[in-house]
């Protein structure tokens, strides 16, 4: 079932208890620091570590704690230039893949005083934007949204199947706060979702997917940055609404249809 009447405000996030961004970079040990990436028929995009590093470690005036989770850490061959880069480099699991990292990262800052987190990897789009300000003043002026992304998909998975209308935001970048993270965790039997998930479509439902559910459940609003500059938010207003009637973006992963898959997206506000 769906509505048309407009997405309501249901619930707000704990403020932020100071400003500092608390920013995880995960990556696999096996990739080099600059790298192409080609998904199906996505577009082939350049991306990399080198890049994350590059946009989060420059001199913007903002207050950033940047570490970086690594799996099978013994094979990356450029450990000192990133230890030279950030705050901190850990070695973790590669069951879960990205999500052992976001799930390590998590535990080590969940109970520090409320932040605002980022949760990113390496396949982001290597175009470096001016971003984060804007984000951070979007976030503090719309607690409703309880993560903001920089891409979607609005179904589980790339197939023909009916009712598959699942909007979610794609894990490859998400901004969000440490109390959400506790909740969503929290609701998710102290698991953080993804984690203990080792097979990669797997991953797409118990991990991407489910961040995205668990928050729309919890109450808040989700919202995406688009590559015309404005923001699309969405969610539910009630338990037998989904959403759809209001939905206003283009169906399907929106990564096929834009000119710069993965890019963190500029917006104006």
């Amino acid at each position: 079932m769906s509505s048309k009447d407009a997405l309501t405000i249901k619930k707000k996030r704990s403020a932020v208890a100071g400003n500092t961004i608390r920013i995880n970079i995960h990556e696999w040990g096996g990739y080099p620091l600059k790298r192409s990436k080609k998904v199906n028929v996505i577009p082939e995009f350049e991306c990399g570590l080198y890049y994350q590093l590059e946009r989060f470690t420059k001199d913007d005036g903002l207050d950033k704690n940047v570490s970086v989770t690594i799996s099978e850490i013994t094979r990356h061959q450029h450990l000192e230039y990133i230890k030279s880069k950030v705050e901190n480099v850990f070695s973790v699991s590669n069951d879960g893949m990205d999500f052992s990292g976001y799930n390590f990262f998590y535990e080590s800052i969940k109970d520090l005083p409320n932040s605002y987190v980022i949760l990113t990897n390496s396949s982001v789009n290597k175009i470096q934007t001016e971003f984060l300000k804007d984000y951070i003043k979007y976030m503090d002026d719309n607690l409703d949204v309880g993560i903001l992304g920089v891409s979607y998909s609005s179904k589980k998975m790339q197939t023909l199947i009916r009712n598959n209308f699942t909007p979610h935001l794609q894990s490859f970048f998400l901004l969000t706060t440490t109390e959400v993270l506790k909740e969503i965790v929290e609701k998710n039997n102290g698991i953080f979702p993804g984690s203990t998930i080792s097979h990669k479509l797997s991953l797409i439902l118990k991990g991407e997917v489910k961040i995205s559910e668990i928050a729309i459940l919890l109450g808040y609003n989700l919202a995406v940055t688009l590559e015309n500059k404005s923001i699309f938010k969405f969610g539910k207003n009630n338990w037998f609404d989904n959403g759809y009637k209001r939905w206003k973006l283009k169906e399907g992963d929106v990564r096929l249809t834009v000119k710069n898959p993965n890019i963190i997206n500029e917006i104006i506000i």
